[in-house]
């Protein structure tokens, strides 16, 4: 354990002046057995005591009876991916029988074993499997497996992980820590994170800072010891005197202290006038100083030199080579990098942990006591010593087999310019890494950039690896630098280089796209077209492909149409297959905004058939076919196919690491199961939507999701955190002015508007009102937002808005005859404006119709929401019956979709009306929360059964001895329940349920019982 060395004089190691923050930690352990996890920040100088803290709580939970687990991050090994969480973790997880793991399930043990080398890959992974973890791919889904492995660690005893040093943290453990940040382990967890607070990297920051504002972190500052706490550290054989020489010197610190006690009482006295504190780390570091001692005072720094320069010279080399093998380190790799022999160095060894400079670890292997001795050790050592030590480092792992990614430091810091062999360890180290820790793979050929020999700008091998830098430096979130590096690699590529140079163009212009920026990602396509050589050839298609898909995002659909169509012709001509496909996406979907919806329907079963003729193979070169071609799909009502085309596309992107598509792919996964009143599976995607643009830190990516996350949760009724949720997105969609920033308006406002405050959505009426064409929403959802600004004026008291609003939506509507769905939501704004004029009659009637299109249309939320409409309205107009069954029907549907906020007023409805429905139970009526046809009351099937022989109501009412008017209730309840527009399609409906409902009623039996 690493803390306070031994003070001379005192054997036993001592915690003073540590009661509050104990108690602090103690008082965590406590809580957090009430299955909720708990993170701590442990923050403070070098050397102030975190260490040694994290170590009393770590004895103390193990006494408690928690499994302990801890790590620390090191300086040297800050690019190995996923460290200090694999120095936690990695002996354990190794522990496991393979039977605990398998309780995961197969696809979280996949990802675990991308980290984890200890972690067998089930056996039925196979081919597609291997590539999987060479690529990695979907971080965030790895974020997931290793959640769920530390709730299968707490359980039953609960989980103290301590995570040291982690100012020295890889930026994928960054991104990992912030995953579990945001979404904690269920369970009894408690992770405890050590860091220096003015040595804290940004991203470790940014972090951090998003978890406090939370409220999920507790901060525990640790403060210096004061004068009368460093007497009591020193100990009765220090003398006062010495102590406040001591205090003055060291500032309270104690690992300070410690350095200075261990000095010459007469070495002191010069320091005595003048307390020092730590300056602010440099800027920048030397190459030859890799593990430096920024920030540590001088005086103290010469202590430690001059405590190294009293060892025996094979014993300081030994130090020197300690430092620099790693931490913790193994003997006999030490040896080597020394040229020492096994007994020299286990007696130099002896040495340095009899004089503490170096502890006992694992079994087999040592650390230092403090990293600012091994930082010491390290730059004691000659700078050009220590590039031969790392050279022996790497050369030793190698002899070993050891990974690429344990030599790459070591290669980093003794190979020299034009070494192929090192290049090829970076770049193979770069490869290995990318899937999980693309800023890793990043930095890794940056190295390799470094070495290679200098060729000139026509150079292609550096030109390839500097646009795989590029890439990784996008996956990881890097965008600006990304698109910066790619705009030198244009410069540099001659236009003889096309293939190479649309694949940078292409990229570049993604990355803009991630970053909001579509008008310059459309520039910088119809740039590099123009000085394309006048061949079509698959150079131009691509570009047109791009051009295409930047229109469509810019809302330019005459451009979008023009430009798939040329493409489309290219792609046909040259017999692309993939191309072709994505150009009839594109035309599918410009069609549909250009509102012409028959042949937007025509094109999407061409599209559709064109996609489903590919092989996953030729489909992974186009991926943005499958999602424009789903989001098409959706909104012209096919949502069934919409959900198969954008499931596979999901699966192939994971597959083949193309992580820029995941949120868009992701959010429209959600928005098909939104559409299908699958509202929680939703909300998961859209949680999903959001990890991936936080991994590639896209702002408009991120406001997407949270606008959709928003939306999702107004619905199912967490009120506070859509509103969370829809601030956050209209932040991140700033500035106002396109199409992103007034959806995440319009959600924000819907959430205010559930959450009972109307008054929330002032504002987007006066946006929309400025400009009540909504040019920037696709036409086949306008009618449902003039629907919601219907709603939205109504709530306010603004009625004679609300009107125009309807009418609107009825404008809206005439051209989507095709689309009954969509249709609906005129019928609903009508229904609510005829409500609110008081024909509680005409209201109801038309919501009814809404509700059968909604669900002829395959859209159950809604049609849920019109039975709300009509079954309050029924009500008002006091045919209290009749009005039960519709409300009944709403709180069915809505119960079914998880739509909680819109059931408890469904509920509210009933209980108005005089209808019992106790809380937690779905219903009376309804038990089962079925719908179409067995939604159907007896009496219904009954009517039903009759209705399809081809009665008119009035031989109905006769049969089953009803009034003709008690009849048409029940058919109109029918043919809104089956999702038809008439009685003929009842029949059908059945039909396609399998058959009659229930036995038909016997008629000759019913006369004889009433005779």
């Amino acid at each position: 354990m690493r803390g306070y060395g031994v003070v001379p004089g005192d054997s036993a190691r001592r915690l003073v002046g540590r009661e509050r923050e104990l108690r602090l930690l103690e008082h965590v352990l406590d809580r957090s057995r009430d299955k909720v996890a708990r993170v701590i920040e442990l923050v403070g100088e070098p050397g102030i005591g975190k260490s040694r803290l994290l170590g009393e709580v770590r004895a103390e939970a193990g006494r408690q009876g928690w499994m302990v687990l801890a790590g620390h991050a090191t300086e040297l090994e800050r690019h190995n991916s996923f460290g200090v969480f694999l120095d936690a973790l990695g002996d354990r997880v190794a522990s496991l029988d393979p039977s605990e793991l398998a309780g995961l399930g197969t696809e979280l043990v996949r990802e675990l074993a991308m980290v984890f080398p200890d972690v067998s890959v089930p056996r039925d992974c196979g081919e597609a499997g291997h590539e999987r973890m060479v690529l990695g791919v979907e971080r965030h889904r790895l974020h997931l497996a290793i959640r769920a492995l530390l709730e299968h660690l707490a359980s039953p005893s609960g989980l103290v992980l301590a995570l040291d040093d982690l100012h020295w943290g890889d930026a994928a453990s960054f991104e990992l820590l912030g995953y579990l940040l945001r979404h904690p382990p269920c369970g009894p967890v408690v992770l405890v994170l050590a860091y220096r607070p003015r040595q804290r990297p940004a991203r470790l920051a940014a972090v951090l800072t998003q978890a406090t504002r939370g409220g999920v972190v507790r901060r525990i500052e640790v403060r210096p010891l004061s004068l009368d706490e460093v007497v009591d550290f020193l100990g009765p054989d220090v003398d006062l005197a010495r102590c406040q020489v001591l205090h003055q010197a060291s500032g309270g610190n104690p690992f300070y202290l410690e350095a200075l006690a261990r000095a010459p009482k007469e070495w002191l006295p010069s320091v005595a006038g003048t307390k020092q504190r730590p300056s602010a780390p440099p800027t920048a570091r030397s190459r030859s100083s890799v593990l430096s001692l920024d920030g540590v005072p001088s005086v103290v720094r010469a202590s430690l030199q001059a405590e190294l320069a009293m060892l025996p010279e094979r014993v300081r080399l030994m130090a020197h080579a300690s430092a620099v093998a790693g931490d913790p380190f193994e003997p006999d790799l030490v040896a080597a990098v020394a040229g020492l022999s096994r007994q020299e160095a286990g007696l130099a060894l002896d040495e340095l942990v009899a004089r503490d400079l170096v502890q006992s670890a694992d079994p087999g292997r040592f650390s230092y006591r403090h990293p600012i001795v091994r930082a010491a050790a390290y730059e004691d050592a000659g700078a050009g010593w220590l590039v031969q030590a790392h050279a022996r480092v790497w050369n030793t792992l190698e002899e070993r087999a050891a990974s690429v990614v344990r030599r790459a430091p070591h290669v980093e810091h003794a190979a020299l310019p034009g070494n192929d062999k090192a290049i090829a360890v970076l770049v193979a180290a770069a490869t290995a890494v990318a899937g999980r820790a693309p800023a890793d793979a990043a930095h890794w050929l940056s190295v390799a950039l470094r070495l290679l020999p200098d060729e000139g700008e026509g150079d292609m091998r550096r030109l390839e690896l500097t646009m795989d830098m590029a890439r990784f430096l996008g996956i990881s979130g890097q965008l600006l630098a990304a698109r910066d590096v790619l705009h030198e690699v244009l410069r540099l590529l001659p236009r003889t280089a096309a293939d190479r140079r649309v694949r940078a163009v292409s990229f570049c212009a993604a990355l803009e796209h991630l970053l909001g920026r579509h008008a310059e990602a459309r520039a910088l396509l119809l740039a590099e077209l123009r000085g394309l050589p006048q061949v079509e050839d698959g150079a131009a298609t691509a570009l047109k492909l791009g051009l295409a898909e930047a229109s469509l995002r810019r809302g330019d659909v005459a451009d979008a149409r023009r430009w798939a169509g040329t493409a489309h012709m290219l792609a046909c001509r040259h017999e692309d297959r993939p191309a072709r496909a994505t150009a009839a996406s594109f035309g599918a979907y410009a069609d549909y905004l250009a509102e012409d919806i028959p042949a937007a329907l025509e094109h999407l079963d061409y599209a559709a058939l064109l996609v489903d003729g590919l092989t996953d193979g030729e489909l992974a070169q186009r991926l943005d076919s499958v999602a424009w071609l789903g989001w098409a799909e959706c909104d012209l009502e096919r949502c069934d196919t919409a959900r198969r085309h954008i499931e596979r596309g999901l699966a192939l992107a994971r597959a083949t690491g193309q992580n820029s598509l995941l949120t868009g792919l992701l959010v429209g996964c959600g928005n098909v199961l939104l559409s299908q009143g699958l509202l929680t599976q939703a909300k998961d995607c859209f949680v999903d939507a959001e990890e991936a643009a936080l991994l590639v830190r896209s702002p408009w990516l991120r406001a997407f999701a949270l606008a959709m996350r928003c939306r999702v949760m107004a619905l199912t009724g967490e009120v506070e955190q859509a509103l969370r949720s829809g601030r956050e997105a209209c932040r991140l969609a700033e500035p106002p002015g396109d199409w992103l920033s007034l959806w995440t308006a319009k959600f924000l406002a819907h959430a205010h508007l559930m959450a009972g405050d109307p008054g929330g959505c002032s504002s987007i009426l006066d946006i929309a009102g400025s400009s009540p064409e909504l040019s920037l929403v696709d036409p086949a959802r306008r009618p449902a937002w003039f629907e919601f600004f219907t709603t939205a004026a109504l709530a306010l008291g603004r009625t004679a808005e609300g009107g125009q609003w309807a009418e609107r939506a009825e404008a809206a509507a005439t051209s989507l005859v095709a689309l009954p769905g969509r249709r609906a939501f005129a019928r609903l704004a009508r229904a609510r404006v005829l409500y609110a004029c008081s024909d509680p009659a005409r209201a109801s009637t038309t919501a009814r119709t809404a509700a059968a299109e909604f669900t002829k249309g395959g859209n159950p939320l809604d049609a849920g929401r019109a039975w709300l409409v009509a079954g309050t309205a029924t009500a008002a107009a006091g045919e209290r019956s009749r009005a039960l069954d519709e409300l009944e029907q709403a709180r069915v549907l809505f119960a079914r979709c998880g739509a909680g906020g819109l059931r408890e007023r469904a509920v509210r409805e009933l209980r108005r009306l005089g209808r019992r429905v106790p809380r937690g139970v779905t219903g009376q009526r309804n038990p089962r929360d079925a719908v179409g046809p067995a939604a159907l009351t007896p009496r219904e099937k009954e009517v039903a059964n009759l209705l399809v022989t081809g009665m008119t109501s009035r031989q109905i009412a006769a049969n089953l001895y009803l009034s003709t008017r008690t009849v048409e209730h029940h058919v109109e309840h029918i043919i809104a329940k089956l999702g038809v527009t008439s009685r003929a399609g009842v029949a059908d409906a059945l039909v396609m349920a399998g058959g009659d409902v229930g036995s038909a009623p016997d008629v000759s039996r019913s006369r004889r019982q009433a005779s």
